[in-house]
């Protein structure tokens, strides 16, 4: 199909694969990977770990990556209508003719576009069922890759940079014959998880079935990058033709958090901290404003009033905006360290919001989930925030959390309400003052001390929404809930075990795809396909005793199940955890296996 074709089809520009600083190779002689983000171009070319990993691989000589997204409708009809296999961007090349196909996979409601996308890729959709090409998948969904252990033929958990070049020097020295002997062969690799090495074992206690080694004696343990300030980092990269997601330059502050939210799965996966320094966040956003042209640049980080040299990087954040004429932006920030600073230089931008997470609206909730701010220092980051100009107050709430009273309901509209009137009084802008909630149900998830909890159920989660919209009337409240059925599924796919395979796999059948937008998700459908596979969904969202074997036991984040046991129980005590960059260490478990670097005094800046 030529770019003139293209053009018949929604969004062509998502298609040609020719955007500035996209790479094309010749195919000969290389070892050819389709790089699949299983959902659309806008969303896929807004994660910057896939862009790190595109650069990063093209990156070597006899190596060739191409990207693949999930086509929309139109397209997807076309190709069904003509038997006419999916494509990658950079040359169109069928997927099912490269060697290896990467999915990159950071949510669960993708779980059904992998296996449209290898359906539309004319790839059988099971690993014992096809010899080649080679089918693997990481990204922060593989922390539990139980539910598509039958898909893929192995899964990398952890970050990408070590683990990707050495899947490919391992696949370079297979002779391309017996599958067998290269998942053999890398499953000696740090972060392998290769299913077929692991038996399926059922605990008797709970019925949920875990995967035990067969020979190897120990768990699959994360890859990461041990210093940021050397890994591989993309200074050009891609240039969309069209509106994406997040069209933006970024660079990262550091990876990995110990604030120890009790709910976040972030917070664990990533540890431990690592940061970059002044110099090298400063070389490497001169290099992408040069290079790109962009005009507006994020800061990441999981918490970013964390980052040990907070003046020195305000400083630089200055002189780039003067330097560039960009805006520039530094997301998550901590309502205890408010850096004032920063929020002064993005009101100078004519930036009119400002976000917090407050996550509970009570102070003995917030020490049930470890974050210990107290009301006043709520209120102090309003009114600060007031006084610069911002009139858009935006804070993120958590409903149906472990331990959650009516008390705790109440709070929300009282302390929403407090907010809004001692803001109001203390504002500098012309704007009336805003609140913006946001307001998501609490999911349960691996790898955290409340994996073991329930979720709160949809019933109870709608009544709790009809009241807290009843109580805060008025167009100074926009509140915005999430679609509660949505993060139901969305919690027994993230904590299910292998039996969900056949049930991804009907849901597919019967039409599920695209299950993270809202417009096609239909909660029906998942029930219809749960009922068809024999299998109890509320099975998956019920307490899990804290004894029990769970699913995705033999996936290591460093981070020891002993230690998220001992917070599960202060979280019942209402019992708070340090920080322990800032006090002593908390005994996670990150600096026996990986290496925890958050109590060296001397970070170079």
């Amino acid at each position: 199909m030529n770019d003139f074709e293209l053009f018949r089809f929604q969004k062509p520009y998502s298609l040609f694969g020719n955007e500035l600083n996209s790479v094309h190779k010749a195919h000969e002689g290389r070892i050819k990977i389709a790089f699949v983000y299983p959902d659309t171009y806008d969303i896929g070319m807004s994660s910057l770990g896939y862009k790190i990993l595109y650069h990063l691989m093209n990156e070597i000589p006899d190596v060739v990556m191409e990207r693949v997204f999930a086509p929309l409708d139109d397209l997807e009809a076309f190709l069904r209508k003509n038997n006419s296999p999916l494509f990658s961007l950079e040359s169109h090349t069928h997927v099912k003719d490269f060697d290896l196909i990467a999915f990159s996979v950071q949510t669960v409601l993708d779980y059904t576009n992998i296996l449209n996308l290898l359906d539309l890729s004319h790839v059988k959709l099971k690993s014992d069922e096809r010899e080649y090409p080679i089918v693997f998948m990481g990204g922060t969904a593989s922390y539990n890759p139980e539910p598509l252990a039958d898909f893929f033929d192995f899964f990398a958990v952890g970050e990408g940079e070590n683990i990707f070049p050495m899947i490919v020097d391992i696949f370079r020295k297979w002779n391309r014959v017996c599958k067998k002997d290269f998942l053999d062969s890398i499953s000696e690799l740090r972060g392998i998880y290769v299913p077929g090495d692991f038996q399926i074992v059922m605990d008797k206690g709970t019925k949920l079935t875990f995967a035990k080694p067969k020979e190897r004696k120990h768990v699959v343990l994360k890859d990461v990058v041990a210093d940021l300030n050397s890994s591989y980092f993309p200074i050009k990269p891609i240039l969309p033709f069209g509106k994406i997601i997040s069209d933006k330059a970024y660079v990262e502050l550091f990876r990995g958090c110990t604030r120890g939210c009790r709910f976040c799965q972030a917070g664990t996966i990533y540890r431990p901290v690592r940061e970059k320094s002044i110099e090298k966040i400063k070389e490497e956003a001169e290099s992408i404003l040069e290079s790109t042209g962009y005009e507006e640049l994020t800061l990441l980080s999981l918490s970013s009033s964390d980052y040990s040299y907070l003046t020195e990087l305000t400083d630089l954040a200055r002189k780039l905006v003067e330097k560039y004429k960009i805006s520039i932006s530094l997301p998550s920030l901590r309502i205890d360290k408010l850096p004032v600073d920063i929020l002064r230089l993005e009101t100078e931008q004519r930036v009119h919001s400002v976000t917090f997470a407050i996550e509970a609206a009570t102070e003995r909730l917030r020490k049930v989930i470890n974050k210990t701010i107290s009301d006043e220092q709520v209120i102090e980051a309003a009114v600060t925030s007031a006084r610069l100009g911002f009139h858009v107050l935006k804070f993120y709430y958590i409903i149906g959390l472990p331990t959650e009273t009516d008390e705790d309901i109440d709070a929300i509209i009282s302390l929403t309400k407090n907010v809004y009137e001692i803001a109001s009084r203390n504002k500098t802008s012309k704007k009336p003052i805003s609140m913006h909630l946001s307001i998501n149900p609490f999911m349960p998830q691996p790898n955290t001390p409340f994996q073991w909890e329930p979720f709160a159920g949809i019933e109870y989660l709608e009544e709790k929404r009809k009241y807290l919209y009843s109580k805060l009337p008025g167009k100074q409240y926009d509140i915005d809930f999430g679609d509660f059925k949505m993060n139901f599924i969305e919690t027994v796919l993230g904590r299910g075990d292998r039996n969900l395979s056949k049930v991804i796999e009907t849901a597919w059948r019967n039409g599920a795809k695209m299950d993270g937008w809202r417009e096609h998700f239909s909660y029906e459908r998942w029930v219809a396909s749960f009922n068809e596979s024999g299998v109890d969904m509320n099975f998956y969202t019920r307490e899990i005793p804290l004894d029990s074997h769970l699913p995705w036991d033999h996936i290591s984040t460093g981070v020891s199940k002993s230690y998220l046991k001992r917070e599960y129980k202060k979280a019942v005590q209402a019992s708070f955890t340090q920080d322990c960059r800032q006090d002593v260490c908390v005994g996670c478990g990150i600096n026996l296996e990986l290496g925890c670097p958050a109590f060296d005094s001397k970070i170079p800046k």
